[in-house]
């Protein structure tokens, strides 16, 4: 793989990013369809952990599909990187299929585990006992299958997703329309509850699968049966708006999900019921944007997969605020600094790892803050990485930089950022980017005289 040196902000270091980061999510499959789910590195050398997650399985194959088959924006170049695509996307999802999507007791319907079968856990008779059933992996399934079915027909049951998606909503989903988080089926309370802890984030997993399902249906005619999961996915969005319009900002979550099935949902909805979603919408991006500058300008670390899923929900739904300013006035704010932090995790991307993690990225950006040339102002800079590397960082930027794509095509890109005033230290992060490129290569090359084998750039 040829990887080519491009000026820190020039869109086409975006789209090599996207063809590096499927490739990633393609070489972290193995032939039984498992993903290497955490990598750490150590003196240039992997080592794959022995831990798992399944809903952000459902999540990589999620974005895999969408580069591959989805995003029109990135049609023309993908043949270049999605060879790998077919055969991932068909052992993944059946890995999914046979270790988690099992009969629940005494409901007739199939629904997903965690842990998934073959896990340590499932040796002990404790440990199956532990089984549930979380919602969020419920609506990440729905979406991973749906998706899947509609690129390779038949690689799935339609009926098992669909019983998936009754599974949701006749029994996840109450008469008000909010969800409970787990249904255990082994032990009390035997069915559903908020216990460990209610999840401020599966109900929008849940409503985006059910919005996929709704559409996957449809597509095949099933209009009636179709019906019932859209209502149930805007009931749920619409729980969500209710519960939480009185909350302080500081209380509202950073609640992406939520944000991108909004999004695509409101096609599917008369506009009477728009009103209500947008301005919880709107509540969601403001608290993204205040979380998104502390969190630029103070923390050592740089969460890469917590600003992957805030990117997403930003380049989601700031298309549709562009052309309804009324309900969010910070449109230009929000979307000069989002592409910025777009361009700045191809950063992330661009750190050292092995030659076989080429476009992976990690867990955390460690920054820190300093004095710049003068000796007086402060500035910040990334000074690393922590050489771990989760799926979901992978997957969850992949996804946002293949939504900015999609966001480009909107009036938003008409927007001239030169006339964007960003907070002075943040800004310095993102000329520290521009100043220290041609550095960086130069650096590099000096590396590789000094050494046969070097450390690749992802």
């Amino acid at each position: 793989v040829v990887v080519k040196t491009f000026e820190p902000f020039d869109p086409r270091r975006i789209d090599q990013a996207i063809g590096l980061g499927t490739r990633y999510l393609c070489s972290a499959a193995d032939k039984q369809g498992q993903f290497n789910y955490e990598v750490k590195v150590r003196k240039n050398k992997a080592k794959v952990m022995n831990t798992y997650n399944v809903l952000r399985h459902a999540g990589a194959i999620y974005s895999l599909v969408d580069s591959c088959y989805f995003n029109e924006q990135t049609a023309s170049a993908r043949a270049s990187y999605c060879g790998c695509a077919p055969d991932t996307i068909r052992d993944t999802v059946q890995w999914l299929v046979r270790e988690t999507v099992l009969p629940i007791p005494d409901l007739g319907l199939v629904g997903v585990y965690k842990p998934h079968k073959t896990h340590k856990s499932s040796k002990t008779v404790e440990g199956r006992l532990s089984y549930r059933l979380p919602l969020g992996g419920q609506g990440l399934a729905m979406i991973a299958l749906s998706m899947a079915n509609q690129v390779q027909p038949g690689l799935v049951e339609w009926d098992a997703v669909e019983e998936i998606g009754t599974f949701v909503t006749q029994h996840f989903q109450q008469e008000d329309g909010t969800f409970y988080s787990f249904w255990y089926p082994f032990k009390e309370p035997f069915g559903p509850c908020d216990k460990p802890k209610r999840s401020l984030f599966y109900p929008g997993e849940a409503a985006l699968g059910l919005i996929y399902l709704y559409e996957g249906l449809k597509d095949q005619g099933k209009d009636d049966a179709a019906a019932v999961y859209l209502e149930g996915a805007a009931k749920g969005l619409e729980a969500l708006a209710n519960e939480r319009e009185d909350w302080e900002e500081e209380a509202i979550p950073l609640d992406h999900w939520a944000l991108k099935a909004t999004a695509r949902i409101l096609s599917h909805l008369p506009e009477a019921r728009h009103d209500k979603l947008l301005k919880h919408a709107a509540s969601v991006l403001t608290t993204i944007y205040a979380f998104e500058e502390d969190l630029l300008s103070y923390d050592e670390e740089l969460g890469v997969s917590t600003m992957g899923t805030l990117l997403e929900a930003q380049f989601a739904m700031l298309p549709i605020f562009h052309e309804k300013r009324s309900y969010y006035d910070n449109v230009d704010q929000a979307w000069c600094l989002a592409e910025k932090v777009a361009f700045l995790l191809c950063e992330a991307q661009d750190q050292d790892k092995p030659a076989d993690m080429l476009g992976g990225l990690p867990h955390n950006l460690n920054l820190e803050n300093g004095k710049g040339a003068d000796g007086q102002t402060l500035i910040r800079k990334i000074t690393g990485d922590d050489r771990m590397h989760r799926i979901d960082d992978t997957q969850h930027v992949l996804s946002a930089w293949l939504s900015y794509k999609e966001a480009l095509e909107s009036g938003l890109s008409e927007i001239d950022c030169s006339q964007v005033a960003l907070p002075p230290l943040i800004d310095s992060l993102f000329d520290g980017l521009k100043a220290g490129a041609g550095q960086k290569d130069e650096k590099k090359t000096k590396r590789k005289k000094k050494k046969k084998k070097g450390k690749r750039k992802g």
